[in-house]
């Protein structure tokens, strides 16, 4: 795993406690969830959000590494919009909240 990923298990595990006993599937709303904090602070709207999961996902599900994948590049595309460097806002909130934990953002 890389560096970025293993300090963001390291936080989730200050916060929530050991995720050995999850499964990925245990995480599917609370990705969800910052997947719409992003959405939104994108400018995203409320109707189309429930357009978009009113929807009938044609095709089989795709697997999970490319799901992630599809997720990565829309996060820089994102970012790169925003003028942000994508893994530096990470470390910021990673080295932050390692330092000085809080109550999760």
């Amino acid at each position: 795993m890389s560096e970025i990923q293993n300090k963001s298990v390291a936080l989730l595990t200050q916060i929530e406690g050991a995720l050995a006993h999850l499964s990925a599937a245990d995480r599917a709303r609370s990705f969800l969830e910052k997947s719409l904090d992003l959405y939104f602070a994108l400018g995203g709207s409320s109707e189309v959000a429930a357009e978009v999961l009113t929807q009938t996902r044609a095709g089989a599900r795709l697997r999970v590494e490319s799901a992630v994948a599809n997720v990565m590049i829309e996060l820089a595309a994102a970012s790169h919009l925003s003028d942000i460097d994508m893994i530096q806002a990470a470390y910021n909130r990673l080295d932050a909240e390692l330092k000085a934990p809080s109550a999760g953002k």
